[in-house]
């Protein structure tokens, strides 16, 4: 053992050179922290990025694929490695699926002084890969042409091994609905120019259903699960009639969960029992929900209103244990298009009492009955404020997910509140109509579409055979299209036509809460809401007036500015007439400006949709700007 011995002076001296290292290591412990609390608190945002290399795919449609986009006068992003990582990727999985199987990509990067941070992707596409034969065997229940066309294949078409892996479970569905759930597909190529693409199946044996078993069943009936059951013991397992049960029971709107599995059934041979996994929901619920909406308008031919929406819900779920949903519902409407309306905000009543069963004795019919009372107020005022009440009872019919066709029988009851006396003289309007609608949607997102398009078509006939006040018919088509631009914007247009007329010239005149209007926060943004026509009465009123003809123009570009800040630059047209000679009159008056406005909106982004404020003017008449409110998106 060694002992230090250390004079007072040496001691002295070891105990301050001590305390320096200490204040020295403390001061560059802080020092550390600081500096990287600040590299931290620091953001970096993106720059310009650049690509080199890329010889085939341009950069625009690189910038398309890519997260870190560049800063631009309207967005900037935040730099991060992550995403920069994420975006080399994507990078490389682009040219993969266009053929390049031996891309690589280089990302690099390098930080300014004003923290901005400049993107580098060096790009080298090598080959490019195209089909030159394909070789299939082992398949038995599809012809090769079949195969080539569900895989998207074609000789001499650029190799795509994304899409190829993407289209496998297309083909495994198509097998699976024949009862070959062990279908296996293998396949085989060498990297280069031309590919000589192999592929193996193994269909696999034929599978039969043997039991079916339901899980998760407490206070619903299993009358209400079988009946929606559309594949039975014994048959060919088909993933197609799976699906579509899923679907069915789903539509009894009694579970919140449905899952259909297959499990290998302890029968001899190639037997399967189908389990049935459900979650119930709760019998009944009391919802009290707010939101935006657009509301009806006063006038069944008018567009609707931009507004918000507080609703009262209650739903029994299986009423008496009967398989029936039943569903008061209450809302109150607050238009909020009011900057052009002097600030009178009434409120819109509505409510109503349905019944819905998606059998007909014993035909599965989706229907529903429903006891219907509404109130449209003066700010909507066609003629003056409207109190409807009625009954209607429609059905459904669902081709898939996307296409329905409802149609259906409404009685309804209409009163002017403004002489009530209509009432104790039986004169009031009473309309019984039929109507059909088809319904196509195909969009990515309900709310904030960027893709996919809309159309439906929507008839009614009012009288006629049924009786009634009025004897007419209306038709309205609506088309609506969605295209992703470069930097998150979006190009969006839509198409309206609508016609109607009285069906004998000895019928009533159409009324005018029931005439086509154009006008406000949804249609022609130049004008008030409902009234693009309109006239002074004798006591100084405004008026809307409407038209038996509509033709409806929307197109928009909407932009991100920052975060949930956007705007839309917007060009709506239209017409309003009476008849085709008037229609053709206003067509020929387009070009001096007559039905067209333009103008642009703010939009502030929410989770229940777009709040905007825009600006409006007229072409024909620049001095009658509008600035005004509107929710959610025009269309």
């Amino acid at each position: 053992m060694v002992k230090l011995d250390l004079s007072i002076e040496e001691n002295i001296s070891f105990k301050l050179f001590i305390k320096k290292k200490i204040y020295f290591f403390l001061f560059f412990y802080l020092s550390i922290n600081i500096s990287f609390s600040q590299n931290i608190n620091n953001k970096y945002i993106v720059g310009i990025v650049s690509f080199y290399g890329n010889e085939t795919i341009n950069n625009s449609e690189l910038r398309n694929i890519i997260k870190l986009k560049d800063t631009s006068f309207f967005s900037s992003v935040q730099f991060n490695r992550r995403s920069l990582k994420i975006d080399s990727f994507n990078i490389r999985n682009f040219y993969t699926s266009k053929g390049f199987l031996n891309v690589t990509v280089k990302d690099s990067f390098n930080i300014n002084k004003d923290n901005s941070v400049n993107i580098f992707y060096k790009i080298n596409e090598g080959l490019r890969s195209t089909i030159q034969s394909i070789e299939i065997s082992g398949n038995k229940s599809f012809e090769n042409k079949e195969i080539e066309k569900i895989l998207n294949l074609r000789v001499g078409k650029p190799f795509n091994i994304v899409d190829l892996g993407n289209k496998f479970s297309e083909l495994e569905f198509e097998y699976h609905k024949i009862g070959k759930l062990y279908f296996n597909l293998e396949k085989e190529y060498f990297s280069k120019e031309n590919i000589e693409l192999k592929l193996t199946v193994d269909e696999g044996p034929d599978v039969f259903i043997d039991k079916i078993f339901l899980r998760g069943l407490d206070a619903v009936d299993s009358l209400y699960v079988f009946r929606e059951i559309g594949f039975k013991s014994g048959e060919r397992y088909n993933s197609e009639k799976i699906i579509l049960t899923e679907r069915h029971i789903f539509e009894t709107s009694l579970f919140s969960m449905v899952n259909i599995l297959p499990e290998k059934s302890s029968r001899m041979g190639n037997w399967v029992n189908v389990i049935i996994d459900l979650k119930e929901l709760e019998k009944r619920n009391l919802l009290i929900e707010p939101g935006f909406a657009h509301i009806p308008s006063s006038s069944s031919g008018g567009e609707p209103i931009s507004g918000l929406e507080g609703s009262f819900n209650l739903v029994d779920r299986n009423l008496y244990n009967l398989g029936i949903r039943m569903r008061f519902n209450s809302a109150l409407d607050f238009p909020i298009d009011f900057l052009n309306n002097n600030f009178s905000v009434p409120i819109i009543f509505r409510s109503s009492l349905s019944l819905d069963n998606n059998w007909l004795f014993k035909l599965r019919a989706p229907n529903t009955f429903r006891f219907f009372i509404d109130r449209s107020p003066e700010l909507l005022r066609v003629d003056s404020p409207i109190l409807r009440y009625g009954l209607e009872w429609s059905g459904l019919r669902r081709f898939s997910r996307k296409t329905i066709l409802r149609g259906g029988l409404k009685w309804t009851q209409i009163f002017s509140e403004n002489n009530f006396t209509l009432i104790q003289n039986n004169e009031s309007q009473q309309e019984r109509s039929i109507n059909l609608k088809f319904q196509h949607r195909d969009l990515d997102n309900l709310i904030y579409p960027t893709s996919g398009w809309t159309f439906s078509i929507d008839g009614e006939v009012v009288g006629w055979l049924l009786g009634g006040s009025q004897d007419y018919y209306k038709v309205e088509m609506d088309l609506k299209k969605f295209t992703s631009l470069s930097n998150g914007k979006v190009l969006g247009f839509r198409g309206k036509v609508g016609r109607m007329e009285r069906l004998f010239e000895s019928a009533p005149y159409i009324p005018s809460y029931d005439l086509f209007y154009l006008g406000g926060s949804t249609s022609l943004r130049g004008w008030s809401s409902q009234r693009y026509l309109s006239e002074v009465d004798d006591n100084g009123i405004i008026r809307p007036v409407g038209g038996l003809i509509k033709l409806l123009f929307n197109s928009e570009i909407r932009i991100p500015i920052y975060k949930i800040i956007g705007a839309n630059l917007f060009v709506d047209g239209g017409a309003l007439a009476i008849s085709i000679e008037d229609l053709m009159s206003q067509i020929n008056n387009w070009n001096k400006g007559y039905g067209w406005n333009y103008g642009a909106e703010l939009t502030i982004n929410t989770p229940l949709g777009p709040i905007r404020l825009y600006y409006a003017i007229p072409l024909s008449n620049p001095k009658n700007s509008i600035i005004n409110l509107g929710v959610p998106f025009a269309f």
